[in-house]
């Protein structure tokens, strides 16, 4: 067994990065471990430091000041704000691209366009400064028509609108009442492509990627893919999909790969495509920079690789002949949030059951918004804990991670009730 020799400091403090501390903290190369800003439940892992992880004075005089020998950035904030960009002056190896790979997420017109440069599929769109030029070009967008806020919105700046009078109305909440914030000041209007949904994730060293089991992300709000738009209300993996498929995919990833060097863009971490599996073959709906949540919440439990082995090599530009080996069966991530997410989300209080959900192996609660006091944890506003269980395919993990989700209570808590349902197993499950 290889000598404990890294030092790492995980930037975040939601679930996914919960469960990226649980992953790194079992890596025989794991010296000291630390998280800013961390939170309660991964002090059972790291040891929380205070500051802004979106501060690149902040974050690099953390890391100098605990000698860690690799950053992993878990959230797209501080990749939009340079926070990479700054270790790698530092000459501190970092796991998550600079700002300008970090436009491919902090900016869904330069990505379209990205795209096009490069031969990449995805739906047709066009980008507005103006409510009222793109309310005036809605006579060539029949619905149904998905607007999309340019900037970061958290996973709540696409609306599929079903009608003009939607589409009208997302607009204007979008440009005119800014309901997203600065991200609303442009947008696109984008064709609503019709298909299964797929997440692909990639480890990249800047020239060679290698995929993550595929997942499938759950975004709306209600059973039966209605309701509003969220960060995302389960996962399922691995996803199955045709050998032809699968070439496709890859295809995607090798031309973003190849257009990002061509860009002088040295692309070192995580490239997630959002993919509609159409009848013309797979199109990108969507690139983020880092790892996707809850579909990390519901990949890493298959991972039997050293994950901080594959984190480091990406960051030093290596991954070599290394592969990702994955172990068999399946897991499902089920999202519970507090009442009236994601429109006005309520703390969710006083939490209950988690210690029964804790004696199953096979079971894993990774935490978002909690806290604890005198070991009672308590729920904040929005998505509050990611439920996942492992099972020997996808109906067995889906049925295990539902039965240990009804044995947490808290008030007016939120889950949709058909994550999972009908995803394809692999072949032989």
């Amino acid at each position: 067994m290889a000598a404990p020799d890294t030092s790492v400091l995980l930037l975040g403090s939601g679930a996914r990065e919960h469960a990226l501390a649980w992953v790194l903290g079992q890596s025989p190369r794991l010296k000291n471990f630390y998280a800013l800003p961390g939170s309660a439940a991964i002090s059972d892992w790291a040891q929380n430091l205070p500051g802004d992880p979106s501060s690149p004075q902040g974050v690099v005089a953390a890391a100098k000041d605990r000698h860690a020998g690799l950053v992993i950035i878990g959230p797209e904030a501080p990749l939009a704000a340079g926070v990479a960009d700054a270790l790698r002056a530092a000459g501190i190896l970092v796991f998550g691209p600079n700002h300008d790979g970090a436009r491919l997420e902090s900016s869904k017109i330069f990505a379209k366009e990205f795209m096009a440069r490069h031969g990449i599929p995805a739906a047709r769109s066009q980008a507005f400064e103006s409510a009222a030029a793109a309310k005036e070009a809605l006579s060539s967008w029949p619905a149904p028509v998905v607007v999309k806020a340019d900037g970061l919105a958290g996973g709540k700046g696409v609306f599929v609108c079903a009608s003009r009078d939607e589409t009208i109305e997302a607009v204007t909440f979008l440009m005119e009442r800014r309901g997203a914030g600065a991200a609303g000041g442009k947008i696109l209007l984008e064709e609503a492509l019709s298909g299964p949904e797929l997440s692909a994730m990639a480890l990249c060293d800047g020239k060679k990627f290698r995929l993550l089991p595929l997942a499938r992300d759950h975004k709306r709000l209600k059973d039966g893919d209605l309701g509003p738009n969220t960060g995302g209300m389960g996962a399922a993996a691995p996803v199955a999909i045709s050998p032809a498929e699968r070439g496709a995919v890859e295809d995607v990833f090798a031309r973003a790969l190849k257009g990002l060097a061509a860009e002088s863009v040295d692309y070192r971490g995580v490239l997630y495509a959002g993919l509609m599996m159409t009848d013309q073959g797979p199109k990108v709906l969507e690139f983020n920079c880092r790892l996707g949540d809850p579909e990390t919440q519901a990949v890493l439990p298959l991972v039997v690789s050293d994950f901080l082995d594959l984190a480091l090599a990406c960051a030093k530009g290596d991954l070599g002949l290394r592969q990702i080996n994955i172990r068999p069966g399946a897991c499902v991530c089920v999202v519970m949030a507090s009442a009236g997410y994601p429109q006005k989300p309520a703390p969710a209080g006083a939490i209950s059951g988690l210690e029964d959900v804790a004696r199953d192996p096979e079971v894993k609660v990774f935490h978002a918004a909690t806290t604890v006091k005198d070991r009672a944890w308590s729920g904040g506003a929005g998505r509050v804990l990611s439920v996942c269980a492992g099972g020997k395919d996808v109906l067995a993990a889906r049925q295990k991670a539902y039965a240990a989700a009804d044995q947490i209570h808290f008030e007016g808590k939120v889950l949709r009730r058909d994550i999972a349902a009908g995803v394809p197993a692999p072949a032989g499950v």
